[in-house]
């Protein structure tokens, strides 16, 4: 079975040869006809040629070597891809301005060219404003700037392009171009020069103000690290265990008395006296601003002494004292405001207020003593900060001292002026350009190569229609499949009869 599939298509292969080779006039008459027309196209087509220089910059410093040497500026460093792109854009939108165009037209005498003054003056017809200069130039550049490309081929070096239909114009084009760019490049880096002493007065200036505003601001830093700095008695970690303690403690009354409170309000409640309120007595406001005004000097004292001081004890007592005072007249507005109630519910009522303020005063005690530890604390970890950067002006200080003292001397200003005359852009032509020999476009071999594969294409296209039209038998099958009948002999075609003797 698989010798007759393999019998069958060795059969298919020669009949598809066997139709080529009958039909062969259909596909070499196409092959021959495009690849004539191509070739025949090809040689109509306006050959336009390349030419290519290979330029070397050299980017200079914009300062003298002093000053780079001061500010590490030596080192270049190597530029992103993206970075290369945009500067090589920029360097292209420089070489095909109207500024470089321009010059390279009037040098060249491209203007003179009838063809050009032609279009110029239809074009005129449509813009009667315009002089006929200036739509010449106008046609001109739009031209070059589609022929003219730069690209990198190296680290600092640049290949500059133009394409022409005229090999020795694409070589004059890229050689004066290269000629305008160092002369604008050169006009440009004179005027620099020309401004350097103006450049260095102003550098001094600025030199003298940044130094005064660094000087300025390591004062106004150290004058802040005096300021926070707090004696060793204070900062030191013992009195921050002190004050934490007392602040545990505070916290220990407060609960002892939210759990009294707890409690008392529920046996209120029993003897529905929920709603009782006290009314406040000029003695109450009086002991309670007073209560409040010495919780707040905690905030001003604890950055002025040690916990265990005894001004710290004094307030404390003081503070005590206060509230001993405000619980008897608590005791004694009760009494007066509930006189009628029973002994045991005024017993009650007393407590309850006495509760309440006692919790008043602890939370407010916490929350004072809370945010001025907080402060202190904040106070003391600033420091650190504030040394480094008072550490860091310092250094500013230094180096823009160096700075002035630089711009200062007349031997820097001088070496400037030299420096930057001398380190001007350079430009130095490694591969000058040639006038180019052959034409890199149209190509040729390219052009009767795609002419010969499409004149296959379109011969094999004819052969198959022209088999598709053809209604002959050609096979034996066909025959016996059309007349129902078995095929008894075949007579082979004969193209020639042997010659009798």
């Amino acid at each position: 079975m698989k010798h007759s599939e393999e019998q069958g298509k060795t059969v298919d292969i020669r009949e598809i040869l066997t139709l080529i080779l009958r039909r062969k006039w259909l596909v070499i008459v196409p092959v021959i006809l495009v690849s004539a027309v191509a070739v025949a196209g090809s040689l109509l087509l306006t050959p336009l040629y390349r030419s290519s220089t290979i330029i070397w910059i050299d980017k200079p410093h914009n300062v003298s070597r002093e000053l780079v040497r001061i500010i590490g500026g030596e080192s270049r460093q190597r530029l992103s891809g993206e970075d290369r792109r945009r500067e090589l854009q920029a360097l292209q939108n420089e070489i095909t301005s109207q500024t470089y165009l321009n010059q390279l037209i009037r040098d060249l005498g491209l203007d003179n060219d009838p063809g050009v003054a032609l279009q110029a003056a239809q074009m005129r017809q449509d813009s009667p404003g315009l002089s006929l200069e200036d739509l010449k130039y106008h046609i001109l550049v739009g031209r070059l700037r589609e022929r003219i490309s730069v690209s990198y081929v190296g680290s600092d070096q640049i290949q500059i392009t133009v394409e022409s239909a005229d090999p020795t114009k694409a070589r004059d084009m890229v050689t004066q171009l290269t000629t305008i760019l160092e002369r604008e490049k050169s006009k440009y880096e004179l005027e620099k020069i020309l401004d350097n002493q103006t450049f260095a007065d102003l550098q001094l200036q600025r030199m003298e103000h940044e130094y005064q505003l660094a000087l300025d601001s390591f004062t106004a830093a150290q004058g802040r690290l005096t300021r926070l700095q707090l004696p060793e008695h204070i900062s030191s970690q013992e009195n921050r265990q002190e004050i934490l303690s007392d602040i545990d403690q505070t916290r220990r009354e407060i609960n002892d008395f939210s759990d009294e409170s707890t409690a008392i309000e529920s046996q209120l409640a029993q003897w529905d006296l929920s709603r009782a309120r006290l009314r406040y007595t000029d003695s109450l406001v009086t002991l309670r601003t007073r209560i409040d005004g010495q919780i707040a000097t905690f905030a001003t004292m604890m950055e002025k002494y040690a916990w265990n001081d005894q001004n710290i004890t004094n307030v404390n007592v003081r503070l005590n004292n206060n509230t001993r005072l405000l619980e008897k007249e608590i005791e004694q507005a009760v009494q007066e405001q509930y006189a009628s109630y029973p002994e045991n519910q005024r017993l009650l009522l007393r407590r309850h207020f006495m509760v309440r303020e006692n919790l008043d005063i602890l939370n407010s005690r916490l929350s004072q003593l809370r945010q001025s530890l907080d402060k202190l604390d904040e106070r003391i970890s600033s420091l650190p900060r504030l040394q480094a950067e008072l550490a860091e002006l310092e250094r500013e200080v230094e180096d823009a001292r160096i700075y002035r003292d630089a711009f200062r001397s007349e031997e820097t200003t001088v070496e400037i002026i030299s420096e930057r005359a001398k380190d001007r852009t350079k430009y130095k032509i490694i591969e000058p350009a040639r006038i180019p020999l052959v034409p890199f476009w149209p190509d040729k071999k390219k052009i009767v190569v795609m002419g010969i594969l499409l004149g296959l294409v379109i011969g094999g296209a004819a052969v198959f229609l022209a088999e598709m039209m053809d209604n002959s038998f050609k096979r034996v099958d066909e025959v016996e499949q059309l007349l129902d009948l078995p095929v008894l002999a075949t007579i082979p075609r004969i193209d020639k009869l042997p010659m009798m003797r």
